[in-house]
C-alpha cells in the first residue's frame, strides 16, 4: 500500500488527465484519476483519505460544478482547474471554500497546480499571525487562510502580537493592520525587525487608509509587502504565498550553508561559528565510526551513508540540548556546556553502547557497528586545544581496540582525572 499522499485528479479529458497525473506523480504524490462525479463518489466511498483534489468544474454528469460541494463536504482541499473563465463562474467557485480557481487556458496552469499541492502539504505546519483590533477582520482573514490550511494565530494589538511572537518563534508571516490602539502597525513592524530579520519572518502591512505614503512607510519600517483594503482574494493569496516562500527559500539557503547535506547535522563551519558565541567553559567529544572503510567496501557506500545517518539521529536524540556536528567522513563532534567530567563521560559511554546495539538492515543481512570516542573539557576553553586533546584521546581509544571512550591518555593529569571507563 502506498504511503505517499493521495491526490484525487478529476478530469474528463484523457488528453489532460494523463499528463496531469504524471506531474502529480513526479511530485511524490499518488494520483487517483477519475472522470465523472459518479467515479468521485465511488473513490470517496472506497477510501476518503485524500491530501487534496484537483477538480474540473464541468463533468459529463455534473456540468455546473456539482462535484465541488461533494469534495468540500468530505473535507478535501480542492483546487479547481477549469476552462470556464467567465466572471459568473469565477465568483461562484470562489464563494466556496476552495483552495483556488485556475483557468486551463493559462500556459502555466499545471505548474501552478503543482505549486498549490506543495503548499497544501506544507501549510498545516506553517504559522501565520493576524494582528488587527477588529474581531470581524481577524475572523475574515482566518477563514481565508484556512482555505490554504495555514495555522492561524491572532492578536488584538501590537503588545499582544509581540507576546505571541515570543512564544511562537516559528511564525513565518505576520499580517498586520496599521490603525490599532497603542502601537500602530508601522511601529510594531519596526520593533519586530530589531530582533527578527527577513530570513526568519515576513510581514505584510494592511490598511484601509487612503494615505499615499502608507506603502512606503510600511516597507521602510521593514515590511516585505503591503495590501490596501479591500483587497482581491486571489491577490491576497498570491502575496501571502510569495512572501512565505521567500522566507522558506532564504532559510533553505542558510541551512545549506550551515548543515551537512547527508546527516543534517551542523557542518564544520557552522560548528566554529556557534563556538565563537560561547563565553564560558564547555566540553567536546570527537567520535569516529570504527572500520568505516570496511563497511563501505563490504556493503557499499549506500549502507555506509545509512550508518552515518543512523549515527547522526541517535546523537541528536541523546544530546538534544548540545551542539552536534559532522566534521566530515565518519567523524563527528559533540559540544556541551557541561564541565562535569564524570557526567560527560557517562553520557558519552551511553551513546557508545547505544550505537553498538543499533542494527542496520542491509541486503546481506543485519549490520552492527561500533564507535570510538575521545573527550576533553575545561572551565576556560580553547576550542583548538580541546579538539586537539579530544582527537588524541580518540586515536588512543582506537589503539586500545576501538569501541571505547577515552578521557585521558597514560601520563596525562588535570581536571579530567576520572578513572577510565575502559
Amino acid at each position: 500500500m502506498s504511503t505517499t499522499p493521495r491526490v484525487l485528479v478529476i478530469e474528463d479529458s484523457l488528453m489532460l488527465i494523463r499528463p496531469l497525473c504524471r506531474m502529480v506523480a513526479k511530485q511524490d504524490y499518488t494520483p487517483v484519476p477519475v472522470t465523472t462525479l459518479a467515479e468521485v463518489k465511488a473513490a470517496l466511498a472506497e477510501n476518503p483519505s485524500f491530501m487534496a483534489a484537483v477538480a474540473d468544474y464541468c463533468l459529463p454528469d455534473a456540468i455546473n460544478g456539482e462535484v465541488l460541494p461533494v469534495l468540500l463536504e468530505a473535507g478535501i482541499p480542492t483546487v479547481v482547474l477549469t476552462s470556464h473563465n467567465d466572471m459568473t463562474t469565477r465568483e461562484k467557485v470562489l464563494a466556496m471554500p476552495v483552495v483556488d480557481y485556475i483557468p486551463k487556458e493559462s500556459p502555466s496552469a499545471f505548474e501552478y497546480v503543482m505549486k498549490l499541492l506543495r503548499r497544501i502539504r506544507l501549510n498545516p505546519a506553517t504559522k501565520v499571525l493576524v494582528v488587527d483590533d477588529s474581531p470581524a477582520v481577524r475572523t475574515y482573514l482566518r477563514q481565508q487562510l484556512a482555505r490554504h490550511l495555514y495555522q492561524v494565530l491572532e492578536a488584538e494589538h501590537a503588545e499582544q502580537a509581540m507576546a505571541v511572537l515570543r512564544e511562537n518563534k516559528d511564525i513565518r508571516l505576520i499580517l498586520t493592520d496599521h490603525d490599532m490602539p497603542g502601537m500602530d502597525g508601522v511601529r510594531m513592524t519596526s520593533t519586530i525587525r530589531r530582533f527578527m530579520d527577513h530570513t526568519k519572518l515576513a510581514i505584510i502591512g494592511i490598511s484601509g487608509s487612503q494615505d499615499p505614503t502608507m506603502t512606503a512607510r510600511f516597507i521602510k519600517a521593514g515590511a516585505d509587502d503591503y495590501l490596501q483594503k479591500p483587497f482581491n482574494f486571489e491577490e491576497f493569496f498570491c502575496r501571502v504565498t510569495r512572501n512565505i516562500e521567500f522566507v522558506e527559500n532564504l532559510q533553505a539557503l542558510k541551512d545549506s550553508a550551515n548543515k551537512d547535506p547527508l546527516s543534517g547535522l551542523s557542518n564544520r563551519r557552522h560548528f566554529f561559528e556557534k563556538v565563537q558565541q560561547l563565553n564560558s567553559g564547555y566540553s567536546v567529544a570527537m567520535l569516529d565510526i570504527d572500520h568505516f572503510k570496511r563497511i563501505n567496501d563490504n556493503y557499499g557506500h549506500d549502507i555506509g551513508d545509512a550508518v552515518i545517518v543512523h549515527t547522526a539521529r541517535l546523537m541528536e536524540a541523546q544530546f538534544p540540548y548540545d551542539l552536534v556536528a559532522r566534521f566530515g567522513g565518519e567523524e563527528f563532534v559533540v559540544l556541551s556546556r557541561t564541565t562535569d567530567a564524570a557526567a560527560w563521560l557517562r553520557r558519552l559511554d551511553q551513546l557508545r553502547e547505544s550505537l553498538a546495539h543499533l542494527v542496520v538492515d542491509t541486503p546481506r543481512g543485519e549490520l552492527n557497528f561500533t564507535v570510538s570516542i575521545g573527550l576533553a573539557g575545561s572551565e576556560t576553553p580553547d576550542i583548538v586545544q580541546l579538539l586537539k586533546q579530544a582527537d588524541e584521546r580518540l586515536y588512543y581509544a582506537k589503539q586500545r581496540g576501538r569501541n571505547q571512550v577515552c578521557q585521558k591518555r597514560p601520563g596525562e593529569s588535570g581536571d579530567w582525572d576520572v578513572s577510565p571507563l575502559t
